[in-house]
């Protein structure tokens, strides 16, 4: 384990959500112009600031582990840090709370059904628990005899669910945003609005498939790391991280040609592409941005374009 410094500590906690964050921001910005014509700022700060909070809080846990494990001395050099890191949170939860207080109740509804996996990502579920809680509840005043329960059982971890992962979080970061902005804004998704060459649709599935894609390629990087450890990962179902890469760049290419007539989406799975063969276990961790971001680099492009009435 690698000794904790302030600088990687920021990075984590700090920048590291933000950094994806701003996934959420520029996607979530676009479906609401697409669906509207305008951007909504509700929708927008309930996904950006949900991924602050579900990234920095797993970080933060993964901190606190790491240093204390580093003994007292440690702990206390590092305690302005982590009263630094809660008032971040906690900034980032008032703006969640205002966002939700002037949005429709079925927003808030969506937002947390799509946004408690990401926070119970990595958290052991016992769901056995909740039969012995009811037994005891019901048969606390049975004199008949003792009641009988279930040996533990492990407990239901979500990132553990075989192959799973990538899909949960492409889920998650693409359907996900839609259902919020479209609830935020109270319209049909099949709006009169027209935002060419973008369609709601097609956004929305390039959105899952780009953010499933980039998921699945940070397994290829962890890929030798999870056989080990036996995490199973789609690279690690398929077997290698060869197969994985054929099987992004055709799921990547049939996305590319189903939307042939977008010329940002047909950029963005080309880029994508591109960084599944160039990228690798040995390319340093940072080069990964580069595939986190290859949505958010066209729908950036399309917005300058736009402005500048070069469409």
């Amino acid at each position: 384990m690698s000794t904790p410094t302030i600088s990687t500590f920021i990075t984590s906690v700090v920048l590291q959500p933000i950094i994806v964050a701003i996934t959420s921001a520029v996607l979530s910005s676009l479906l609401s112009y697409e669906i509207a014509g305008r951007l909504d700022w509700r929708p927008i700060t309930v996904c950006v600031t949900c991924d602050i909070l579900a990234v920095a809080v797993d970080h933060l846990k993964d901190q606190e582990v790491a240093i204390s494990a580093r003994g007292a001395a440690v702990v206390k050099r590092f305690a302005p840090l982590f009263h630094l890191a809660r008032i971040f949170l906690g900034l980032n939860v008032l703006l969640l709370v205002v966002a939700f207080w002037r949005s429709p109740p079925k927003m808030t509804l969506i937002a947390v059904a799509f946004a408690a996996p990401a926070f119970l990502w990595a958290t052991p579920l016992h769901f056995s628990r909740i039969g012995t809680v009811l037994n005891r509840f019901l048969l606390a005043n049975d004199d008949e005899g003792e009641v009988e329960y279930d040996s533990p059982k492990a407990p239901f971890i979500i990132k553990r669910v075989p192959g799973m992962k990538a899909i949960f979080d492409g889920i998650i970061r693409g359907c996900g945003i839609f259902f919020v902005v479209n609830s935020a804004l109270q319209l049909s998704w099949q709006s009169t609005y027209n935002a060419p060459p973008w369609m709601i649709m097609e956004t929305v599935i390039w959105s899952t498939v780009n953010r499933t894609c980039h998921c699945i390629m940070t397994d290829v990087r962890d890929y030798d790391e999870d056989v080990k450890t036996g995490v199973p990962t789609i690279p690690v179902l398929l077997g290698s991280a060869l197969k994985t890469r054929m099987v992004l760049s055709v799921v990547q290419a049939a996305v590319m040609i189903a939307f042939l007539r977008n010329p940002f989406i047909v950029g963005s799975s080309s880029f994508a592409i591109a960084l599944v063969w160039i990228l690798g276990k040995d390319s340093p961790k940072v080069y990964f941005r580069l595939s986190l971001h290859s949505q958010t680099i066209f729908i950036v492009l399309y917005a300058v374009m736009l402005a500048f009435d070069l469409l």
